[in-house]
């Protein structure tokens, strides 16, 4: 990791010369194993070819244990395992140093991000000690210095770029055709021409023996005495496999149980429901990132999610009486206490912002500001950000706001349904008008509506009110844009769950009416066309085709049955790829069939990214 005096002055600058030299440096590697011979125990200078004054700056490793450590130069030509045909293309090419690069900027990140760059006195090349101080800078981006997440190095040169607003990465491809880079924090390949991240055994099996050796080194720095078992890598043979198989017990499949209602609050049992099968939420918990034993927060809502994670994976099959969530949730919001009929969207609102503000992770600020800006599981899961562009056909002034988003409310054409009055009459008629229109209620025509281009009443472009006041024409003489300016709504910022509420109920004046004119929604939908970096690109004459997919997958929807107030939840939710009918108390199997039939009764729609490693804008 440290350079010799040299390049001392070299350090100072960026991080990446550091790289840049690591890659280029060849050390000692073990010679190749013949076949049935057992390899020596290894010391840490013959796994990478790494310097010397990182080897020797941490405690080696007992050397009667063996460490099964393949070198780069041992690998023999194999069929490909991964479906990603550039890079069969790139190990065929570079069939025995393709994990040469990987290794090496792989040990480098660890050691950076893991467990920290000594800056006391350290070793040159030549392994001895100078009495000096180096601090080395975080890694960054090598145009834009941009020191934050998602920085990419690339396999085949000393470059570093970003993900950021510029997105250096991908125009250092473009403009090099270098296809293959890693994410220097979570040690992922991406190929540029696939667009995506790729699972290979070979880049797999080299990531884990970098995160092992690192967790030992660090292990040894933090408890230099303690004795520890040491790794070993093993793969059980067949006959091992055959007694695995034969003597093991498969675990029962958990996580599916009813919710008893506890008086009119099937409301809440559904939105539950989608809570404990979403997988982010479902991975945050059951990984222990909240305990409640150990939160000691009263009335807080993590704790109770936590709690109900406990109880769905016990191995219990009765429906479950979320009894303390109820009272949790009645003492967090007034409006939703008693055994009144309340509505399933103003309870979703209301727990994922109770959540944020008991998450250890969450700021200071509400769930309604700077919502992309908070690590807390529910900005995480379902934070995004809306754009909202007003552009000025005189002058072509534009002016964007930014607003967070955690939910996508559509609005169906339609009057609502007809009601029956007590005496056998109906009411005025108001029958849905979507098919006399010609215009269907799809979530794609609902999306094109929410996104398309309208004129903006009684608005004064300020860039011209500034040209009209300059010519002399006082403030209030100043005429309004109306026909010159336009405004319009896109996502700026998808999150890794959409959720889609479906405007079912509207108020004029005193009375409430429910729409239930269908509404058809896909299995999977591609949110390209509706972001903000879509228009700006149409714009500019391009194309769709040169944006990547951001293709969604739908995993709930929550269905209201019935009149206003004396209807009923339920919610259909896909748990390891297989539908459920959740109906308070009751779980019934379901398929997609099923799902995308309720179209006259879909309430809220849960879609999850399909591509969750990166930031997707």
């Amino acid at each position: 990791i440290f350079l010799g005096s040299r390049a001392q002055s070299l350090l100072n600058e960026t991080s990446t010369i550091i790289l840049m030299h690591a890659v280029k440096l060849k050390g000692r590697q073990s010679k190749p194993i013949k076949k049935g011979a057992k390899r020596k125990a290894e010391t840490p200078n013959t796994v990478l070819p790494l310097d010397q004054s990182v080897q020797n700056d941490f405690p080696s490793q007992s050397s009667n244990v063996r460490r099964v450590v393949q070198s780069t130069q041992s690998l023999k030509p194999i069929p490909p395992k991964n479906g990603c045909l550039h890079l069969k293309e790139y190990k065929e090419n570079n069939r025995y140093t393709y994990l040469d690069n990987y290794n090496t900027i792989a040990e480098l990140s660890m050691h950076w991000y893991r467990i920290g760059i000594p800056n006391e006195g350290v070793r040159d090349f030549d392994g001895l000690r100078r009495d000096r101080e180096i601090i080395l800078s975080p890694q960054k981006c090598s145009i834009c210095s941009f020191k934050g997440d998602r920085l990419h190095a690339c396999l085949d040169c000393v470059f570093i770029g970003c993900w950021h607003d510029q997105r250096h990465a991908l125009k250092h491809f473009h403009g090099t055709t270098h296809t293959f880079a890693m994410d220097i924090v979570r040690l992922a390949l991406f190929c540029f021409k696939c667009g995506d991240y790729v699972y290979d055994l070979d880049f797999e099996t080299a990531k884990t023996l970098q995160e092992v050796r690192v967790a030992e080194k660090e292990s040894n720095l933090k408890e230099p005495c303690a004795k520890r078992a040491r790794y070993v890598s093993w793969q059980p043979n067949s006959e091992e496999a055959a007694n695995i198989s034969k003597d093991s017990t498969p675990l029962p499949c958990s996580g599916l149980r009813g919710l008893f209602n506890m008086g009119a609050t099937c409301f809440m049992n559904a939105i539950l429901q989608t809570f404990l099968t979403n997988p982010l939420i479902k991975n945050y918990f059951m990984t222990d990132k909240h305990n409640n034993k150990l939160c000691g927060t009263a009335g807080c809502m993590c704790c109770e999610i936590d709690n109900l994670f406990q109880e769905f994976h016990s191995g219990e099959k009765k429906p479950y009486p979320p009894c303390s969530f109820l009272h949790a949730m009645w003492l967090s919001s007034k409006e939703l206490a008693g055994y009144a009929e309340q509505d399933a969207h103003e309870f979703y609102l209301a727990a994922i912002n109770k959540m944020h503000s008991d998450s250890k992770e969450s700021i200071s600020e509400p769930l309604n500001r700077n919502g992309q800006k908070c690590e807390c599981i529910m900005h995480k899961t379902f934070g995004g950000v809306f754009q909202s562009r007003i552009k000025c056909k005189v002058c072509n002034d534009v002016k964007t706001k930014e607003e967070p988003l955690v939910e996508w409310q559509l609005h169906l054409r339609g009057s609502p349904t007809p009601q029956k009055k007590k005496n056998g009459h109906t009411k005025a008629s108001i029958e849905s008008d979507a098919n006399e229109m010609g215009d269907k209620n799809t979530l794609q025509l609902c999306l094109e509506r929410y996104t398309a281009e309208e004129q903006i009443k009684d608005y004064k472009c300020d860039n011209c009110n500034l040209n009209y006041l300059e010519e002399g024409v006082p403030f209030n003489q100043i005429p309004a844009s109306s026909e010159a300016c336009t405004r319009r709504f896109s996502c700026k910022k998808l999150p890794p769950v959409l959720t889609f509420v479906v405007e079912r109920f509207s108020r004029e004046g005193k009375t409430t009416s429910k729409n239930e004119a269908p509404f058809e929604f896909p299995e999977e939908i591609n949110m390209t066309k509706w972001t903000s970096l879509a228009q700006e690109v149409l714009e500019q004459g391009g194309s769709l085709d040169d944006l990547p997919d951001f293709k969604y997958n739908l995993i709930s929807v929550v269905n209201h049955e019935g009149k206003i107030n004396t209807g009923h939840y339920t919610v259909y939710c896909k748990n390891r790829d297989q539908w459920f009918l959740f109906d308070d108390h009751a779980v019934k199997l379901a398929d997609i069939d099923d799902v995308l039939q309720s179209k006259r009764k879909a309430y809220l729609c849960f879609y999850i990214a399909d591509t969750l490693e990166y930031d997707q804008l």
